[in-house]
């Protein structure tokens, strides 16, 4: 009887389908809402809330997309992770938690000597191009970035430049930490043995 009910209300909107209607099915089975001229298979003009079983409100007003009046949102599960995710901007007020269980990796190697590769990296300052549609970038708020260039990276370590969009090429940055901090030890073993040479030096003109 429900189930009835909601068939003839849905029925008496759609039947009602003038410049005023509420809920609009236009010849091609696009559903408006609030919208006369729906262009989408769901076309809603205003803004939403989806209240799930879990409780959870989910909730879109203009390009804004997020969770309860907390803001409070997972992104998948870790059961069911997203594959990809590209921003233009993101922001954290946390520190991002990357998996690196030895469990869930293989063909582990140590890192070897990496200070000739590292003296071939060109650290750069950059601005990003407001005219590339992939990019989405606000000139009001392309602010001056520190990185390096894809292409030069390549050459250098190959592992750690990806391409996506439409044949642009990105880092993976966070792979050169480890690198880095190789470098550094590499470089303080070197201190450590002209420390000691200066030292035995000193004692044989003592």
């Amino acid at each position: 009887m429900k189930k009835l009910t909601l068939i003839l209300v849905l029925c008496s909107f759609v039947l009602s389908s003038n410049l005023s209607a509420q809920i609009k099915v236009n010849s091609s089975g696009y559903v408006g809402i609030n919208n006369t001229n729906p262009t989408y298979r769901l076309d809603v003009n205003g803004d939403m809330k989806l209240v799930t079983s879990g409780g959870k409100n989910f909730f879109m007003s203009g390009s804004s997309f997020y969770a309860n009046p907390s803001y409070n949102a997972d992104l998948g599960s870790t059961s069911y992770m997203w594959y990809r995710i590209y921003a233009t901007y993101a922001y954290f007020t946390y520190n991002p938690v990357i998996g690196s269980d030895s469990k869930i990796k293989s063909n582990i190697k140590d890192l070897t000597t990496v200070k000739d590769k590292i003296k071939l990296l060109r650290p750069v300052t950059y601005n990003l191009k407001s005219d590339i549609p992939e990019l989405q970038i606000d000139k009001s708020n392309n602010v001056l970035q520190y990185g390096f260039i894809a292409e030069e990276l390549q050459s250098v370590f190959p592992e750690m430049v990806t391409t996506w969009g439409n044949d642009l090429l990105g880092i993976r940055y966070t792979d050169l930490i480890p690198v880095l901090v190789q470098a550094i030890k590499d470089q303080q073993t070197e201190i450590d043995a002209l420390t000691k040479r200066v030292s035995d030096l000193e004692s044989k003109i003592k």
